[in-house]
């Protein structure tokens, strides 16, 4: 099963990899390590949305979403279950329009 049978050692290759998927965009365009806060701060909000998709994907594919109490199942508590679900998506859905936005005011050069 995903996620729930692996070894630690997978999920953290998994985590890094995640990391090296957020890093990525902000080497490529050759951000100046000199100001390493802000490049933290971008590696971040370019990961996030990762955790929180891999999470939702979990969750639909095995039934049961990791939240901060361990997990919830859909079985046992379909409520929360999905109250989780949607504050995941919802949190997407956020992450996407505040990309757009500011693909759509760079190009527009305000």
């Amino acid at each position: 099963m995903i996620w729930w049978d692996w070894s630690g050692k997978q999920r953290l290759s998994l985590l890094a990899a995640m990391l090296g998927c957020a890093t990525f965009p902000l080497a490529l365009i050759g951000w100046p390590l000199s100001e390493w806060r802000a490049y933290v701060g971008g590696v971040s909000f370019l990961l996030i949305p990762q955790l929180v998709g891999f999470y939702l994907f979990v969750g639909l594919k095995t039934g049961r979403i990791p939240a901060r109490s361990g997990s919830e199942s859909r079985q046992d508590s379909p409520v929360m279950f999905w109250i989780i679900a949607a504050c995941c998506a919802a949190l997407l859905a956020v992450f996407i329009g505040v990309v757009i936005f500011g693909v759509v005011v760079t190009l527009r050069g305000y």
